[in-house]
């Protein structure tokens, strides 16, 4: 009886803060359900797209450079308040000084990467043999077994690591 009872105040408890929270809980579904569609149709476009490895890269170089910061402080010759942007600890007068900047900074990061590009490209290549040659190997054939399944027994002193 008791049991019962408590089963129903716990299921009323639950529907009411599913209730209470339904329609946060949606929202929040709905947008991520967005950036998964946006995500999606990105990957579709950039298959077709001969230019989506270079914009990749500036998205990637873009997220590794600070953003740029607003700030008020006094004109010591006026005593006005007057608007500086900050990037990398740089103070401009403007926002589009500090825009070429971070953009500067963007183009620098990502022409680095495809300077560094062969060398990376050349290290996963295939290493060279005694003889010299790079060519790969063939796949060694794995150890022909018994036919057994059964696992040799280990003694006292074996470890596994």
């Amino acid at each position: 009886m008791l049991r019962d009872t408590l089963t129903l105040f716990g299921f009323l408890g639950v529907a009411i803060l599913i209730y209470r929270y339904h329609r946060a809980v949606i929202a929040a579904l709905r947008r991520f359900d967005a950036r998964n569609v946006k995500r999606i149709e990105d990957q579709a476009r950039a298959r077709t797209d001969p230019m989506a490895h270079f914009r990749e890269t500036l998205l990637v170089a873009e997220e590794q450079v600070e953003d740029i910061h607003e700030v008020q402080a006094i004109d010591a010759r006026l005593g006005t308040a007057v608007t500086h942007f900050v990037f990398e600890g740089e103070h401009f007068l403007t926002r589009d000084d500090a825009e070429r900047a971070r953009a500067a900074k963007i183009g620098a990061i990502a022409r680095s990467y495809y300077a560094d590009l062969p060398r990376a490209l050349a290290e996963r290549q295939a290493p060279g043999t005694v003889g010299g040659s790079t060519s790969a190997q063939p796949p060694s054939q794995p150890p022909k077994n018994s036919g057994s399944n059964v696992v040799p027994f280990r003694r006292g002193g074996d470890t596994l690591h």
